[in-house]
C-alpha cells in the first residue's frame, strides 16, 4: 500500500501488508528520487522463480540510462545509511506532534474555562430563580396585605367611599 503526505511517498515494508495494519505495525519506507538520475524510484515485486514475490526498488529509468535498483532489505539499509529525507520527515512528524500537543492543551484549557463558566452561570441562574421565588412570595404577601387592608377599611367604615 502506498501513502502520500506532503509530497513524500511511503510504501509498506512488507509486500503483503499495509503500514501499521499488523499488530506492532510495519515499517514504512520512503520512496525517494533516484540518487543516480533524480527520477522517481518505484516499488516492485519480483515475479521470477529465483526470487518470487520479493520486493525491490528501482529507478523508473532502469534499462535506459540508469541502473539503480535494490532489494527491499538493501533499500532499507541504503535509506538508513544515506539518511535521505528521513530527518526532514522526522522533523515534520515532530512538528506535527508538537502542534497536536499545543492544540490538545488549548482544547483542554478551553474545555476547563467552559466548564467553569457553565458552573458559574448555573450558580447565577439558581440565584436568579431563588430571587424570583422570593419576589413572587413577596408579591403574594403584598397582595394578601392589600386585600386584608381593604377588608379592614371596609369593615371599619362600612363601605369603600372616601
Amino acid at each position: 500500500m502506498q501513502r502520500r503526505f506532503s509530497g513524500i511517498e511511503f510504501v509498506s515494508h512488507s509486500a503483503m501488508s499495509s503500514c501499521g495494519s499488523q499488530p506492532g505495525g510495519r515499517e514504512c519506507l520512503l520512496v525517494v528520487p533516484c540518487p543516480e538520475c533524480g527520477l522517481p524510484v518505484k516499488r516492485l515485486v519480483s515475479g521470477t522463480k529465483k526470487n518470487p514475490e520479493r520486493v525491490f526498488y528501482r529507478c523508473i529509468n532502469k534499462n535506459t540510462t540508469c541502473n539503480f535498483w535494490k532489494w527491499e532489505n538493501d533499500y532499507v539499509r541504503y535509506l538508513r545509511n544515506a539518511n535521505i529525507a528521513i530527518p526532514s520527515v522526522q522533523s515534520e512528524v515532530v512538528r506535527s506532534l508538537e502542534r497536536l500537543d499545543r492544540l490538545q492543551a488549548e482544547l483542554d484549557s478551553l474545555t476547563l474555562q467552559l466548564k467553569k463558566k457553565c458552573h458559574h452561570d448555573e450558580g447565577v441562574i439558581k440565584g436568579l430563580v431563588r430571587s424570583l421565588d422570593k419576589f413572587r412570595m413577596f408579591n403574594c404577601i403584598i397582595s394578601i396585605a392589600i386585600v386584608t387592608l381593604v377588608i379592614v377599611v371596609v369593615t371599619a367604615f362600612g363601605r369603600l367611599d372616601m
